[in-house]
């Protein structure tokens, strides 16, 4: 199966689409760590909830206040996003660097509403590409 593997660990057969398939991975699996959900423990913001007939729920409602825009939103409304870019890798040999970025200090770490998030991953992806255009 692994006949083609090259012994001097040159990494040549390694294609792009691996890398993205190998980063796709590691993204995938900081979204579902203990890591993230701690951190989203830290930034929640508890309010009493009411039923409808005025009585105080069990639970409180639990909402996350979105760094950019100041708005509360619930769980599924909001993304961790790191605010130093983690980037991709374009070489196997970057991988440590990767995971490192992604699993970074809490310091690195913001909670965005999916709105604020897409503006601020757009407006880096508009200023990388300038930046390889004119560098």
């Amino acid at each position: 199966m692994f006949d083609n593997i090259p012994e001097n660990n040159s990494y040549s057969y390694i294609d792009r689409k691996d890398l993205t398939a190998i980063r796709t991975g590691l993204r995938q699996a900081f979204i579902r760590s203990k890591y993230r959900a701690e951190f989203m423990r830290t930034k929640r913001v508890e309010t009493v909830q009411y039923k409808k007939n005025g009585d105080v729920a069990k639970r409180p409602m639990v909402r996350f206040q979105c760094v950019e825009c100041s708005c509360m939103f619930a769980g599924d409304k909001i993304n961790v996003d790191h605010i130093k870019k983690v980037g991709s890798f374009l070489d196997i040999m970057d991988i440590e660097n990767f995971f490192f970025r992604i699993w970074c200090d809490f310091d690195n770490l913001q909670i965005l509403c999916i709105e604020c998030h897409t503006l601020k991953t757009k407006r880096e992806r508009r200023l990388d590409a300038l930046s390889k255009k004119y560098l």
